[in-house]
């Protein structure tokens, strides 16, 4: 295959026009390539990791420049196909490198210190029961880790902690309430199934107060962080969610809450049901599904807009999906899941990303990734991160 043959294949790939077998010859030369020994002379050719980051912006301009889009500054992937975008970097890079007439072998050394590697965040979180008493659970092993009353407490092998009702016992239990909390650190996260089997997805830095028996006439949470909820339904108790601000009130849904303290708005995303946000006494709304809610406390404002639900839960299933998100809100981000320090060199820094990128890579690829758009630069010394232009 000759440059203009393999270009040629690239163009309908982008354009979704390659067929089946054009597909297939495509991968076919990419995976030979990959395969093939090629000597790297870094005197002539330029240190390998950056000639590589080079090669990641000229691809994401390219992908750009097909789509008519401007080129990649505030832009990390196409959104509606960063999929097929990802997929098709390393096509194009190989294409740059080994076809283009002045390909960047010319990148000259600088000083910029080589990017170190975090290791991405996992299930852990800490266990309050209602005696006071903390259980690592990190550290327990799995099956049952205790009883409150009437319900057993179970660790599952695959991160989540089970409520569930002794055998031949009511479910429905009048009496005082006992409450138990869930506290993820920074670069933790942990899966919870309630006694009504309404299940909760707990982000980093984040924790649910909830009572180890629902009874009553409604069932009551509290959250602070960020969680995603699937609600059993219940017709006669209503299922409510009070965070620092707000109270949320369902029946049977699916929604996410981000209430982080350093984040200027609270966010209710509603993915299926409905959803009744409350804040104060006077201020409320119902939104649907696709719509999030936006509070604002400190101007006691509540917007309601219409979002791409799947970036509002993108960290529940297993990656970051940044939607014309500034800087400072990515990093927030990442600083929760790595369990890092970020400082700004400019706290004025206003750039914009879009796109997508695994949760469980090391922070130095998520960091790689944003660094293709030219306009940001990283330095990370032990767990600090310092940003750059």
């Amino acid at each position: 295959m000759n440059r203009t043959e393999f270009e040629h294949l690239v163009k309908k790939f982008l354009e979704g026009a390659i067929s089946p077998e054009e597909e297939q010859l495509l991968s076919a030369y990419y995976d030979s390539l990959q395969q093939s020994d090629i000597s790297w002379d870094e005197h002539k050719m330029g240190l390998k990791e950056e000639v590589k980051t080079e090669l990641y912006r000229r691809a994401l301009n390219e992908i750009a420049a097909y789509e008519g889009l401007p080129e990649k500054k505030s832009i990390l992937l196409r959104l509606f196909n960063w999929r097929v975008a990802a997929a098709l970097l390393p096509l194009i890079a190989i294409a740059l490198f080994f076809f283009m007439k002045e390909p960047a072998r010319q990148i000259t050394k600088n000083n910029k210190p080589a990017i170190e590697d975090v290791v991405p965040g996992r299930n852990r979180a800490v266990l309050t029961l209602a005696d006071g008493s903390e259980v690592d659970l990190d550290d327990s092993g799995d099956g049952v880790i205790g009883t409150q009353g009437n319900v057993i407490i179970d660790k599952s092998k695959d991160g989540q902690l089970i409520y569930r009702f002794k055998a031949n016992n009511d479910k429905d239990m009048q009496g005082k309430l006992t409450y138990n909390t869930i506290r993820t650190p920074q670069g933790g996260q942990y899966q919870l199934v309630l006694s009504d089997d309404s299940r909760v997805w707990l982000n980093a830095g984040s924790s649910i107060e909830f009572p180890t028996v629902f009874s009553g006439a409604e069932r009551r949470v509290t959250v602070r962080g960020e969680a995603y909820f699937e609600v059993a339904k219940d017709k006669k108790r209503p299922f409510r969610v009070s965070t620092d601000q707000q109270l949320i009130e369902v029946l049977g849904t699916h929604f996410n809450v981000n209430a982080y303290s350093d984040e200027d708005e609270v966010k209710t995303t509603l993915l299926e049901g409905a959803v009744k946000i409350v804040y104060g006494g006077n201020l409320s709304r119902v939104i649907k599904p696709g719509q999030q809610a936006r509070l604002s406390g400190s101007k006691g404002i509540m917007d309601v807009v219409k979002v791409d639900t799947e970036e509002a839960v993108s960290w529940k299933n297993g990656y970051f999906l940044f939607d014309n998100e500034d800087i400072h809100s990515v990093m927030r981000k990442i600083s929760r899941w790595y369990n890092v320090e970020v400082v700004f060199l400019n706290d004025q820094l206003n750039e914009r990303f879009g796109g997508s990128v695994s949760k469980f890579e090391n922070v130095s690829q998520v960091l790689k990734i944003l660094e293709v758009t030219g306009t940001v630069h990283f330095k990370i010394e032990g767990r600090r991160i310092t940003v750059m232009q």
